[in-house]
């Protein structure tokens, strides 16, 4: 059985249908899943049992001229028995028509409230209702990320892992799902007040804003941002004694490797994305009649749902978390 799954969108969407692809690779006894990834996004399935494949599509690139020869790579090892097209586009259609394979299946997402919980499915749950039709039935809801060792030992000769710490991930895809840099620099000083250490991370688009932080905090920090791989971010969240996010890719890496988390949510929907592990905690305000708006944008004005969500909350949750 050979089988394609596309799915370009960011580290966290790749990850949520992993669990699905588990049960699809387990169900037909195959580890000939070829992977689709958008650019960047390599990491995020790397390593995988099932996963052969793992094939770039860049939109600039491999769009237009660039098709003919990205369909070629595609093809190369023979006619796909089954095309799972987790991120329908005009593109993502146009591939798996021009791929020709035997079977495509076409993610169709579903954010109403469902009938017996009263919330809305889980994109865990709402990839895998795809495969149903399949007999394919996802049981183990956990994400799936490879660390390796070798990202394990890289991360030693960049950070003293003897002290247990506090992962904090302050960045977001979008201003509105961020908790403003001052209250994480509140948190960290009431962190380190109570004795823990504190590592700050971000990748290379969130240097200013992790140096902001530490600017504003009185208390030490170390700044990891811009300075680990995807992977050493997996093997550091994965030793972590709790870490602090919002609803972004390294919360669902952190998901992935079992770390314990505490998500700060305000727009983005935690029934919809956030974690799914026992014991993991969401703050989130939802006497603000808005929240969650699951919004790209903030209609108010003054994204209240995380300017007003107070320090005393997370820190709560935190202690709760790591106990």
């Amino acid at each position: 059985m050979k089988i394609c799954v596309v799915r370009l969108g960011g580290m966290g969407d790749i990850l949520l249908a992993t669990p699905t692809l588990r049960a699809l690779a387990a169900h037909y006894q195959t580890d000939q899943i070829d992977f689709v990834v958008g650019l960047g996004m390599e990491a995020a399935v790397a390593g995988l049992p099932y996963a052969a494949r793992i094939l770039v599509f860049d939109r600039k690139k491999h769009w237009g001229a660039g098709l003919p020869g990205f369909l070629k790579t595609l093809r190369a090892e023979g006619r796909y028995d089954l095309f799972l097209n987790f991120q329908p586009s005009v593109k993502t259609l146009a591939l798996a028509a021009l791929a020709q394979p035997k079977q495509t299946i076409i993610f169709k997402k579903d954010r109403r409230k469902q009938l017996d919980t009263r919330r809305v499915r889980h994109a865990i749950d709402d990839f895998a209702k795809e495969v149903v039709p399949l007999g394919v039935i996802v049981t183990d809801r956990q994400l799936d990320f490879f660390v390796p060792e070798s990202a394990r030992l890289s991360l030693t000769t960049k950070l003293d892992l003897a002290m247990p710490y506090i992962a904090i991930n302050p960045a977001g895809t979008r201003d509105i799902n961020r908790w403003p840099p001052e209250q994480f620099a509140t948190l960290i000083e009431r962190l380190d007040a109570l004795g823990w250490r504190v590592l700050l991370l971000g990748g290379s688009g969130d240097v200013a804003l992790a140096q902001e932080i530490v600017g504003q905090s009185k208390a030490p920090v170390e700044n990891l941002a811009g300075k680990l791989s995807v992977k050493e971010l997996g093997a550091l969240l994965e030793r972590a004694a709790c870490v602090v996010t919002g609803d972004t890719g390294p919360l669902h890496i952190a998901s992935a490797v079992k770390a314990p988390i505490v998500c700060l949510s305000g727009a983005a929907d935690p029934d919809r994305t956030g974690p799914t592990r026992p014991g993991d905690l969401v703050v989130i305000n939802r006497a603000l009649s808005c929240v969650p708006c699951q919004g790209r944008f903030c209609k108010r004005g003054d994204i209240a749902c995380m300017t007003q969500m107070p320090v005393e909350w997370v820190l709560d949750a935190i202690e709760r978390r790591v106990r």
